[in-house]
C-alpha cells in the first residue's frame, strides 16, 4: 500500500505525523538538538540550515520544534514559534517582530494576541512598532519562564526584502544580545549576507549544510512511501537521477511503488509529465537572461567551462560568467575548480537537467534515454551471465589458455560493438563482457574496442567507467559518472573473484 505523503508542505501534517514520517536525517537532528541544549548563555547561537529544495529543510526545522516540547529539559526552557514557510510581509526589523506576534497568535489560539496583533499594525512608526512589537514578545517569554525559539524559513529570501542593510543590522543587534531568543532559520543556498564581511548576518550563524542522502536513507524514503525497500541495488539509479533528494525519492516512490523496476525507469517520461508544474516553475523562478545560461549549460550536460557554455547560449563569455557566478551564488549552479585558475561548471540538481533534455525536443533525448537503459541493465536483479573468460576450456595447440581466452573475448567485443545498429537487448551483453575484459588486465585494449564505435553512445557510463579504471580524465554528466563509478567497482569485484577462483591454479609458461 503506497503511503500518503505531504508533497511540497510538511507544515500540514500534525505532530505525531511529522515524527512518524522524519524516518532520515536523524544526526542532522541530533546537533541541532545539542545546540539548542547548549544556548544557555547571555548570548545565543543561532543556526542556519542550508540545502536545496526538497532536501528537508522544513521537516527537519520542524522535527526539531516537535522535539523540543517532547524533551522534558527542552520544554522547560524552551518555546518554538513556527513562522510561515515565507514570510512575503517581512521588509523591516518591524515587520520581522509583527510577524512573530502574527504566529504567536496562531499558535496559541488565543484571541487576546489577534487584538495586539491588529493594534500594533496600525502603528505608522516603524520604530515604534519594531520596539512595541518585540517587547510584547519578550513580555510572552517572560510571563512563561521560557527562551523562544524562532523557526524562520527563507531567511535569505526575508533579508533580501528588506528595505535597506540598517534593517537587517537592526536586526542582527537584537539578535546576538538578546538571551530570550534563538533563530533557527534555513536557506536554498548560501547568500551573500552571511558571506561578505561587511553585511549583516556574517559569522552570525552555525551553519549546517544538508548533504544528499545517501543510498541505505533513500531506501528508507522508499519504503516510508510504497510499503517496501527497492532490492539489490535498484535504490542506486533512483539516487542517481534524484541527487539524493527527499522530496524527489517522495515522488517517484509515489509513482514507482506499484511498478516493476524496469517499467519504473522506462516510465520517467510519464513521472517528469505528472509533476512539469513542479519542474517548470524552478525554471519560471529564473530571470530570462539567466535562463538562458541556465539550459545551455544543461544542454551540455556535463561539466563545462563558461566558453563553452557562452558557445551554446550564444552570449559573450564575460557576462556568460557572470551569469553563472551569480547562479552559482543562489545555488542554482555548482562550480569546481580544475587545473589553474579554470573553473567547471555543472547545474546543481540534476534532475532539473533531466528534466529539460527530456522535455527539450517533446520526449526523451537520446541521451537520456541510453543512461536510463544502461542503469536497468546494470541494477536490475538478473541471474549472474556466464563469464565469456571461462576458467576452464580446451587449450589450443602452441597457445596459452589465458591468451586463448582474451583472444576470443576480444573478438566477442568487437563484434558485438561494431554494428552500426546497436539492439538495446545487448545492453547486458556488454556490460558483462567488458567488465570481464578489463578484470582481467585489458581494461586499455576494451576501451579501444568501445571509444569511437557505434554502441559508444548507447554505452556511455560504460565507456566512463572504463576510462575511470584506466586513470584517465572523465568529464561528463555527474549522473553518468556516478553510475561510471559502479561499473569500476564492478569490474574491481570481478578482478577479485577471478584472482580467488585462480589462486590454486598454475601460470601459463
Amino acid at each position: 500500500m503506497v503511503r500518503q505523503f505531504v508533497k511540497y508542505n510538511p507544515a500540514f501534517l500534525d505532530s505525531s505525523q511529522l515524527v512518524e514520517n522524519f524516518v532520515v536525517r536523524q544526526n542532522d537532528l541530533r546537533m541541532i538538538m545539542r545546540i539548542i541544549h547548549e544556548n544557555s548563555a547571555e548570548s545565543n547561537q543561532h543556526v542556519l540550515v542550508i540545502g536545496p529544495r526538497g532536501s528537508g529543510k522544513t521537516t527537519l526545522v520542524r522535527r526539531v520544534a516537535v522535539e523540543v516540547g517532547r524533551d522534558e529539559s527542552l520544554d522547560k526552557v524552551w518555546y518554538p514559534l513556527v513562522f510561515a514557510e515565507e514570510s512575503y510581509n517581512a521588509i523591516s526589523a518591524a515587520d520581522f517582530w509583527l510577524e512573530a506576534i502574527f504566529h504567536l497568535a496562531e499558535q496559541t489560539g488565543d484571541s487576546r494576541w489577534t487584538e495586539i496583533y491588529h493594534e500594533l499594525r496600525r502603528d505608522p512608526d516603524e520604530q515604534r512598532l519594531s520596539a512595541r512589537a518585540l517587547g510584547q514578545l519578550l513580555d510572552f517569554a517572560d510571563k512563561i519562564g521560557k527562551r523562544i525559539l524562532l523557526v524562520v524559513e527563507n531567511i535569505d529570501m526575508l533579508l533580501s526584502g528588506f528595505s535597506n542593510d540598517d534593517e537587517a543590522w537592526t536586526l542582527r543587534h537584537t539578535l546576538m544580545n538578546e538571551p530570550r531568543l534563538m533563530l533557527l532559520a534555513t536557506a536554498t543556498a548560501r547568500f551573500e549576507q552571511i558571506d561578505h564581511p561587511a553585511r549583516a548576518m556574517f559569522e552570525m550563524f552555525r551553519i549546517h549544510e544538508l548533504k544528499a542522502l545517501e543510498d541505505d536513507e533513500c531506501n528508507t524514503v522508499w519504503k516510508l512511501i510504497a510499503g517496501a525497500p527497492l532490492p539489490g541495488e535498484q535504490i542506486r539509479p533512483i539516487r542517481i537521477l534524484t541527487g539524493g533528494n527527499a522530496r524527489l525519492i517522495a515522488l517517484i516512490a509515489r509513482f514507482g511503488a506499484e511498478r516493476s523496476f524496469r517499467e519504473l525507469l522506462d516510465s520517467l517520461v510519464d513521472l517528469i509529465d505528472e509533476h512539469t508544474d513542479y519542474f517548470k516553475s524552478h525554471l519560471d523562478n529564473m530571470a530570462s537572461i539567466e535562463r538562458k545560461v541556465y539550459l545551455a549549460l544543461a544542454e551540455l550536460w556535463s561539466l563545462s567551462t563558461a566558453k563553452e557554455v557562452s558557445e551554446a547560449a550564444r552570449l559573450d563569455v564575460n557576462t556568460t560568467s557572470s551569469l553563472l557566478n551569480r547562479l552559482v551564488s543562489r545555488g542554482k549552479v555548482l562550480a569546481e575548480e580544475k587545473g589553474k585558475r579554470k573553473k567547471w561548471y555543472r547545474i546543481s540538481e540534476g534532475i532539473y537537467n533531466i528534466y529539460y533534455l527530456m522535455r527539450r525536443r517533446g520526449g526523451p533525448s537520446a541521451r537520456v534515454s541510453a543512461a536510463v537503459n544502461f542503469m536497468v541493465n546494470l541494477y536490475e536483479e538478473v541471474p549472474a551471465a556466464q563469464l565469456i573468460l571461462d576458467e576452464s576450456g580446451t587449450q589450443k595447440q602452441g597457445q596459452c589458455p589465458a591468451q586463448r581466452r582474451k583472444d576470443e573475448a576480444i573478438a566477442d567485443a568487437i563484434l558485438l560493438v561494431d554494428r552500426q545498429t546497436f539492439p538495446e537487448d545487448s545492453i547486458g551483453q556488454a556490460i558483462e563482457i567488458f567488465v570481464e575484459l578489463a578484470a582481467y588486465g585489458y581494461a586499455e585494449e576494451a576501451l579501444q574496442i568501445l571509444d569511437g564505435s557505434p554502441a559508444a553512445i548507447h554505452l556511455e557510463p560504460l565507456v566512463a567507467g572504463l576510462r575511470l579504471y584506466c586513470y584517465q580524465e572523465v568529464n561528463t554528466a555527474v549522473e553518468i559518472l556516478e553510475v561510471a563509478k559502479d561499473v569500476v567497482k564492478r569490474i574491481e569485484a570481478r578482478k577479485m573473484q577471478r584472482q580467488s577462483m585462480a589462486a590454486g591454479g598454475q601460470p601459463c609458461a
